[in-house]
């Protein structure tokens, strides 16, 4: 039988993420909407930089302002404009932009005729230095499988589409399909636009093709572009919903260089500043170009046939400039001193934020880096003398193997430093038939241990529309959807027209994070009996496999097993024994970014079936994969994730709700401020929330990361890292998504809590003397792993992070707190030049991080958000 054991996918190196320093000319701020209060840990509300465009006014251009084109009231063209002339479109974010998505709402449109036969949006993203705006070649759009497989209008998805016999449009006689076909089935007067669009090899019977040709290239590429980007990558949105009282909502993935090699976006130019590029729109009708008119009907020509790039319908979109984070350096290698820091991931969206503005402030002085890592690493860094001197964690460092079992071992004297309030919730894209969801998923304890544990038949790697699966579960629904508690609580959410389990997307590392989830599992009796093998009200039963590992009873366990052991060939040709097995079925993803991205993209690595072309690990041919993004209609993806990277992907939470599916909680910031307050100090000092008691109104999963520093280090160093925690606890918590502010999905640290920092960062700076300036309000006790409480570990006894005591960490709402809790984004002064945000991702291991880990054998994972 073939070994299925998981390995953390970020044990083989780390790579760095650093912040660099430069200037850069910013473009005119574009129109902005009025500021539309949004709470600060959902976040993905307008910002400052947000931009209103209408159809009417035609294309605007760098600035988003100014008018390049106009539309063209004699154009023969202008049958369409009656559809889009009240269509108004506002983008969320256009600045300061790097790997999340930002929202587009729109008005005016026309109610889309589904499915999707007429009057819907189109939306891509291209590259393009031109003032005017980009061209239908620098744009990602054409991917295969986004549409579904039925759609008899699948040539909207595509860059090719069909010649007409006459260059002239007419509402009244439209022409015919070159070659003698029917008008109905559309087509392009205006097309070849471009002698490019008719050298394709298939270009000939009256077809063109608008060929991509990658940023900085001149090779232009036909048909498939699968070398830069498809199904499974792309942001295109080839399908998007206006409602019936002409408005839409979309969350748009914007993608830089590293997810997007073709586009280039954040780059640097010859010039020595960032590559922007664009969101293009295009809407779609009621109107073929060569005049002919759609009526909405069940098969062609009652639907809009031709692509969006064919040069009518291209002409009709509306464009809007997206400024990115620069991702490569301006300072000189070796001009200045790196301070790498390492740690969870929950912060690492407020500490690119931190970086920018400190490595900008630093003038290539000192560089912060940052990469993600297992609590096992920062434990292994922390107890080596020329390891990273920072750690961001929410644990005592070493406490990790106390929790397992084993022993912290020689931890040394750490100063911990409280940065970031934020939790961990569960994110939703649903998108089906019926509409979107958007409003909070209602989650039980016991619902979400039955997604834990295989226990829906179609989580089985022996079940499908074929085969039954064990006897076990022939009783049990075959996804959550199907199950009479959720269906109780969500009666308005039907089960995907896909056989693909609907399992939760969860990384596979093991930490204190996942231990507060099932924590809050075991708080409920329901879903303890229910993991000790009771069935529930309507018969479900526990997988067996997950009965043998006592999951409702405590101490929780730090990570979510895949324990099924089952491995089935489900017969497809060529597939090999031992057949799909539960990784194949339900495989891990790599992070809390991966898992809000591939959420919000609608893109689940679930639901394994064999390809026989996809190479596997061994080099063979023939592979277990996934189909790619869902499409529009299908779409139902979930994921465990932290806030930061909810809000930065707009994803719809969870509601967490008690046995009885009543007392409902979403993650906000008033539920996470008042979960806050009860938190209690470990014997570290560090505020930990019970889950099963986070109080009334309190949500259950806060966490409150530290930065861990160790005081053996040199002045130097140690001033650095006191510069790094006390602007994180001063300008850091001034809510915003510029430079240096705090990211939505994180509470702004309460004044007792920035008071603690500051604490601990004047003690950095004055050489963080071991001896204790304040005394604790109770005794320091030993653990006997080396952890002693007062927020010191390493055997010596300290006040809590250098400040005040535990009993006074608790979180005191002040008037100025919570209004920096619900604000939105305030508007910036920007002056004709300003900051140039750079970040340069750091392979191999290099300078602070590096040496040590490759020694220790250690390594993380990336997290630079672009």
């Amino acid at each position: 039988m073939r070994r299925r054991i998981p390995v953390l996918r970020a044990t083989s190196a780390v790579v760095a993420v650093l912040g660099l320093v430069g200037l850069v000319a910013l473009w005119p701020a574009g129109p902005a909407t009025a500021d539309v209060p949004v709470d600060q840990i959902t976040g993905n509300g307008t910002t400052n930089s947000a931009v209103t465009v209408t159809w009417a006014q035609g294309l605007v251009g760098a600035d988003n302002r100014t008018v390049v084109t106009p539309r063209d009231p004699n154009s023969p063209y202008a049958f369409m404009y009656q559809d889009f002339k009240d269509l108004s479109v506002t983008v969320s974010q256009t600045r300061n932009l790097v790997h999340q998505s930002i929202k587009v709402t729109w008005t005016g449109g026309k109610a889309t005729q589904q499915p999707f036969a007429t009057d819907f949006l189109q939306m891509m993203q291209c590259y393009g230095d031109a003032a005017t705006g980009p061209d239908p070649e620098q744009c990602e759009y054409g991917s295969a499988g986004l549409m579904p497989a039925a759609a008899v209008n699948g040539s909207v998805g595509q860059r090719s589409g069909v010649l007409c016999d006459s260059k002239q449009p007419s509402t009244t006689n439209p022409p015919g399909v070159q070659g003698g076909g029917a008008p109905g089935l559309g087509c392009d007067p205006a097309e070849p636009s471009n002698p490019s669009h008719a050298a394709c090899d298939f270009c000939h019977n009256g077809v063109y093709s608008v060929p991509f040709i990658p940023v900085g290239t001149t090779t232009p590429i036909y048909g498939s572009v699968t070398d830069y980007y498809d199904q499974f990558n792309t942001n295109e949105m080839q399908q998007v919903n206006t409602n019936t009282d002409g408005t839409g909502q979309a969350f748009f993935q914007t993608l830089t260089a590293i997810q997007s090699p073709g586009l280039g976006c954040g780059q640097l130019k010859s010039d020595g500043t960032a590559r922007d590029c664009w969101l293009v729109i295009v809407p779609r009708g009621e109107y073929e170009p060569n005049g002919w008119k759609t009526n909405g009907g069940s098969a062609l020509p009652g639907y809009i046939n031709e692509p969006p790039v064919g040069a009518s319908s291209w002409a009709q979109r509306i464009q809007v400039r997206l400024g990115f984070d620069p991702l490569q350096p301006n300072c000189p290698i070796g001009s200045a001193k790196e301070r790498g820091t390492i740690g969870t991931e929950l912060v690492a969206r407020a500490v690119y934020s931190w970086q920018l503005a400190l490595n900008t402030a630093a003038n290539c002085r000192v560089l912060y880096g940052y990469a993600a890592t297992p609590e096992a690493t920062n434990t292994a860094q922390m107890a080596d003398p020329s390891g990273t001197g920072l750690a961001f964690t929410t644990i005592p460092i070493g406490s990790e193997t106390v929790r397992s079992g084993g022993n912290a071992g020689n931890v040394p004297t750490l100063v911990y430093a409280p940065v970031a309030v934020s939790a961990i919730t569960f994110g939703f894209n649903i998108n089906l038939d019926s509409g979107f969801i958007s409003t909070p998923v209602k989650l039980t304890p016991r619902l979400l241990a039955k997604t834990l544990t295989q226990s829906y038949r179609f989580d089985l790697p022996d079940v499908d529309s074929n085969h039954p699966g064990p006897d076990w579960a022939k009783g049990n629904p075959d996804f959550m959807t199907r199950d009479p508690e959720f269906q109780k609580l969500n009666p308005d959410i039907p089960t995907p027209a896909s056989g693909a389990p609907l399992a939760p997307l969860m990384t596979e590392d093991h930490s204190g994070i996942n231990q507060q989830v099932w924590a809050w599992i075991q708080s409920d009796a329901a879903a303890r009996d229910w993991l000790a093998g009771t069935p529930d009200e309507n018969g479900m039963v526990v997988n067996p496999n997950y009965k043998t590992l006592n999951l409702g009873q405590a101490p929780p366990i730090d990570g979510y097993p895949r324990a099924d052991p089952t491995c089935f060939n489900t017969g497809a040709p060529g597939e090999r024994d031992p057949g799909r097995c539960s990784i194949d079925l339900i495989p891990y993803v790599n992070n809390f970014d991966d898992a809000s991205s591939r959420t919000r993209a609608g893109n689940s690595p679930e639901g394994a079936s064999w390809d026989p072309l996809k190479i596997a690990p061994d080099g063979q041919t023939g592979w277990w994969g996934s189909g790619g993004v869902e499409p529009a209609g299908r779409v139902f993806v979930w994921a465990a994730m932290d806030t930061a990277s909810l809000a930065s992907y707009g994803l719809v939470p969870a509601d967490l709700c008690d046995a009885t599916g009543a007392n409902c909680v979403s993650p906000s910031a008033a539920s996470v401020a008042s979960a806050l307050g009860g938190a209690k100090a470990d014997s570290s000092g560090l505020l930990q929330v019970d889950s099963a008691k986070p109080g009334s109104g309190g949500y259950p999963l806060v966490q409150v990361s530290y930065a861990a520093v160790r005081v053996d280090q040199d002045a130097a160093a140690l001033k650095d890292f006191a510069a790094l925690i006390d602007y994180a606890a001063n300008q850091g918590q001034t809510p915003g998504v510029d430079p240096g502010q705090l990211p939505h999905g994180y509470l702004p640290l309460p004044e007792n809590l920035r008071t603690a920092a500051h604490n601990a960062a004047t003690r950095l700076a004055n050489g963080a003397s071991p001896t204790p300036t304040t005394a604790a309000t109770t005794p320091a006790q030993s653990n006997g792993n080396g952890i002693t409480a007062g927020g010191v570990s390493g055997g010596v006894t300290a006040p809590p992070v250098a400040g005040p005591s535990p009993s006074t960490l608790a979180y005191t709402t002040t008037q100025a707190s919570a209004a920096a809790a619900t604000k939105t984004t305030s508007p910036t002064p920007v002056g004709a030049v300003r900051w140039a945000l750079i970040a340069v991702v750091v392979a191999g291991l290099a300078g602070a991080i590096g040496g040590p880990l490759l020694r220790l054998g250690f390594g993380g994972r990336d997290t630079r958000l672009p």
